[in-house]
């Protein structure tokens, strides 16, 4: 065998291997998506049907449902997720700031953000409904993306932590001779220089905040219903409707989906807009 037919062969392999990973760990998401294709008896056959006549139905019945509001949620879930993002960014790139180039009380501070993001959730869900409840902010947007912002700074943090030390001080010495305060410096230079880090970290955000369950199940009833709580009520105490639910998660995937694909874009421009070169 020729060289020439051996890199063929190699290359062959190679897509094979991560034809094989992409199945195995994307199963759930493949399921997921048929099921929400196949009629009720299709779904209940055993064994289960791999080809099969596709149906819309689940999908006409998620957004047809009487009493229940699926666009709603969809909505719920961007807006929390974008504004949870967007507070978690602001607040945690000059607190890594503070902490890398000051040192002192802030990395007291981290320790203890950390702490708090290490405790079960499940242990603050009671003593956040109460506080939440006596200040009249049950279902309400408010509530779930104050509890997303505080679940998505401490990583936010770590990231930022690591991605400011891996900048040269020089750029910032540079930025003091020619009379740049810190919101300058801060704006003009590290938060340019940081849009890698920033976009990488919003897409982790966002993701963090879209799927968060808990918080977002106990903070809201009815107006602030998120997708991910949505899809729940298809399980009742009478049954599970399979159908409806697969397709209720399949499209509350697509805004991830789209916003992941948007933050590459930038995370691209990013990394070449913002390399300092030494």
């Amino acid at each position: 065998m020729n060289t020439k037919k051996k890199r063929i062969l190699g290359i062959i392999l190679i897509l094979l291997v991560v034809l094989v990973i992409l199945v195995v760990f994307n199963i759930g998401v493949f399921t997921n998506v048929l099921t929400s294709f196949k009629s009720n008896a299709d779904i209940s056959s055993s064994p289960p049907k791999w080809i099969f006549k596709p149906v819309l139905d689940h999908y006409i019945h998620v957004f047809s449902k009487g009493g229940y509001n699926f666009g709603k949620y969809l909505q719920n879930s961007v807006i929390i997720a974008i504004i949870s993002t967007l507070f978690a960014t602001l607040v945690s790139i000059p607190a890594a700031y503070s902490i890398v180039r000051y040192h002192g009380f802030g990395e007291k501070i981290l320790g203890a953000t950390m702490l708090l993001r290490l405790m079960p959730a499940l242990a603050l869900a009671i003593p956040v409904f109460l506080i939440f409840n006596k200040f009249h902010l049950i279902d309400t947007r408010i509530a779930i993306i104050f509890m997303h912002t505080l679940f998505i700074i401490p990583t936010s943090l770590l990231l930022f932590i690591g991605y400011i030390q891996d900048l040269p001080v020089e750029i910032e010495e540079a930025a003091e001779i020619d009379g740049a305060n810190i919101i300058q410096m801060l704006t003009k230079v590290i938060i340019p220089v940081l849009r890698p880090g920033i976009a990488s970290t919003a897409i982790l955000g966002f993701i963090t905040s879209w799927n968060e369950y808990l918080f977002s199940g106990v903070l809201s009833f009815k107006n602030s219903v998120t997708a991910t709580v949505g899809t729940s009520f298809f399980i009742t105490s009478y049954q599970v409707e399979w159908g409806p639910m697969a397709a209720a998660i399949t499209i509350s995937s697509i805004p991830t989906v789209i916003f992941i694909f948007i933050a590459q874009k930038s995370l691209i421009r990013g990394m070449t807009a913002g390399s300092v070169k030494g």
